[in-house]
């Protein structure tokens, strides 16, 4: 979800407040710098695009520059760990998103110097099950 502009994982249930619904949900849309990915656009915030920067997930307007849209835009793969799906980074192709300690960035498998960067769960972290928004 979006919290403060910072991507996090946060538990949303139907009990949640309509706010940190509309914050979890995203519009998947072609992807900004390669239209055979996918960018996510902020329900709440329209014009918002999950976007990389130094590594991690931020929610950020669109700017139009080529550089924005390569770090707003993610290749689906099918889950690293057997489900559902990864989604590597158009301009970092070896790195994921990833959830790590309650915030999501792009991470590589062991090949970088970052802690998100460790092999420990990796698989299982860059997997994601897509499932029916929260916010209509």
């Amino acid at each position: 979800r979006n919290e403060n502009g910072a991507a996090v994982i946060a538990p949303i249930t139907a009990q949640s407040a309509e706010q940190d619904k509309a914050d979890a949900t995203w519009i998947v849309r072609r992807g900004l710098a390669d239209r055979s990915c996918v960018s996510f656009e902020s329900r709440n915030n329209p014009g918002d695009f999950l976007r990389h920067q130094n590594l991690a997930l931020r929610v950020q307007p669109f700017d139009g520059t080529d550089l924005n849209r390569l770090d707003a835009t993610f290749c689906p793969d099918p889950g690293k760990n057997g489900k559902g799906n990864s989604f590597h980074s158009a301009n970092y192709p070896a790195k994921y998103l990833r959830h790590y300690s309650g915030k999501v960035y792009v991470a590589g498998n062991g090949d970088g110097t970052n802690p998100w960067d460790a092999t420990a769960l990796w698989t299982d972290d860059t997997s994601f099950i897509v499932s029916p928004p929260w916010s209509p």
